[in-house]
């Protein structure tokens, strides 16, 4: 057996190195750099706003699975009913 190039894939591999390398020093550039966000006073009101409906939506949630464990939820079949209709019509809300 008779090998011509034995430098090919060594070659290779350093050129990877090398990219890897190029790659690593630019994206460590482009962090060390530092970025402002300011946010204003009504973005700041609707995060706000959110976050309180984030809240009384999670305390809705635990009063059903307290009465569902307690076996004291009642459902109204009327509107089970009626939500699936407009669903079916095309017209739910």
């Amino acid at each position: 057996m008779r090998i011509n190039e034995t430098s090919y894939g060594l070659y290779s591999y350093q050129k990877q190195q090398n990219r890897v390398n190029h790659i690593q020093t630019n994206s460590s550039k482009k962090t060390s750099s530092s970025a402002n966000v300011e946010i204003s006073s009504q973005g700041r009101e609707i995060s706000q706003a959110m976050m309180s409906d984030q809240a009384q939506r999670q305390q809705r949630v635990q009063e059903l699975k307290q009465q569902i464990a307690a076996g004291t939820y009642q459902i109204d079949s009327g509107k089970v009913a009626d939500k699936m209709i407009d669903f079916w019509k095309g017209t739910s809300r």
